[in-house]
């Protein structure tokens, strides 16, 4: 296939996915869009995931296997990068699936507005109480100047629709020329992210919902427990970094500040609701990293600054303003209880807070 022939690279990290990755593939393949390269980065995968790919590889030419040592899925997506001659770039995650005619309406709109990314609404599909539940996540349909992305990406930041890879198409041009790459590190797709956003052109939203994220599945009814216990340090990470984007653009209104601190504010409160639950580390050393977290400069100015915070949030994070490291800890208790004998509410209200449904 001719370089100017192909209109979008797709990237896709490989690991332990065997029971998924066909329909992943297929969903690709069977896209109506056919100008297409399609990279499956098998990241050094002990199951069949790497067979897998190899067979539907000798099917249609345009998927392209690399095989390599284990290394991580930034690493495997920025080999890809490095290959792809696509005019845009997509991600997508070995264990989802796109309806048919995702990439070609991202791509049509793409091209009629002569935009740098295009970002969509998408569905969240979980397993819990038996049964498959999905919940939308939704966008709205605007076509945005620099300047007016830039004053209005809040509203999409709380959402997760700003930080995640796989609900946008990117212009290769932009990737290539700012040599804008995944860093290893964790939430590597929000770093990437920011980074592509620092200089962003025309930015189209959609109100299309094409992506299907499976965020659990049968046997495994609850959401993904972190049990790092220096989560915090890699939040405070996360959030300079979107700090970083917002002094790059000189953003400042008022909307914007508020937003992006009730952003911080309820992650800090995960923060405190992971440490209590975790397994691994003694009950002193999660109140000395809760107190970390609660006297720490970022946390008291995001928690000042946070104006419109849900009322839940509200009660969830007043211990944490007035520096309480016993009643946070009891409050994060009350949430890990809910989330392990109710995780079908406790998705139900997080789902709620964080997408609006």
């Amino acid at each position: 296939m001719e370089k100017k022939e192909i209109k979008i690279s797709i990237i896709m990290p490989v690991y332990n996915v065997e029971n998924f990755v066909a329909k992943t593939i297929e969903s690709v393949l069977g896209q109506t869009l056919k100008e297409i390269e399609f990279f499956a980065i098998d990241d050094g995968s002990p199951d069949n995931s790497g067979k897998i790919c190899d067979e539907y590889a000798k099917k249609d030419s345009r998927l392209k296997v690399i095989h390599k040592e284990n290394g991580g899925a930034p690493e495997a997506r920025n080999i890809a990068i490095d290959q792809a001659k696509g005019k845009y770039m997509y991600f997508i995650d070995s264990d989802d699936w796109i309806e048919e005619d995702y990439l070609e309406k991202m791509y049509d709109l793409a091209e009629k507005n002569n935009a740098d990314s295009v970002i969509t609404g998408f569905y969240m599909e979980y397993y819990q109480n038996g049964k498959d539940v999905t919940y939308e996540t939704n966008c709205d349909d605007n076509v945005y100047t620099s300047e007016e992305f830039r004053l209005n990406a809040y509203k999409y930041l709380n959402k997760s629709i700003l930080s995640l890879p796989w609900n946008k198409l990117y212009k290769s041009e932009r990737i290539i020329k700012e040599n804008i790459r995944f860093p290893k590190t964790k939430w590597d797709d929000h770093h990437f992210n920011m980074d592509f956003f620092m200089n962003n052109g025309i930015v189209v939203t959609s109100s299309m919902k094409k992506y299907h994220w499976y965020r659990s599945r049968k046997g495994s009814e609850t959401m993904i427990n972190y049990s790092d216990p220096n989560m915090f340090n890699k939040r405070k990470e996360h959030f300079d970094h979107i700090l970083k984007l917002y002094s790059h653009w000189n953003i400042k209104d008022e909307n914007s500040i508020d937003s992006i601190n009730c952003y911080y504010a309820g992650r800090l409160f995960q923060c405190v609701q992971e440490l209590v639950d975790n397994k691994k580390i003694t009950y002193k050393e999660k109140r000395s990293k809760v107190k970390e977290i609660l006297n720490d400069e970022q946390t008291i100015k995001s928690l000042k600054l946070a104006k419109t915070l849900s009322l839940k949030f509200k009660i969830l994070t007043f211990p944490m303003k007035i520096k309480s490291v016993s009643i946070s800890m009891f409050f994060g208790r009350i949430v890990s209880v809910v989330r392990r004998i109710l995780p079908g509410l406790f998705i139900k209200l997080k789902e709620k807070e964080v997408h609006g449904k």
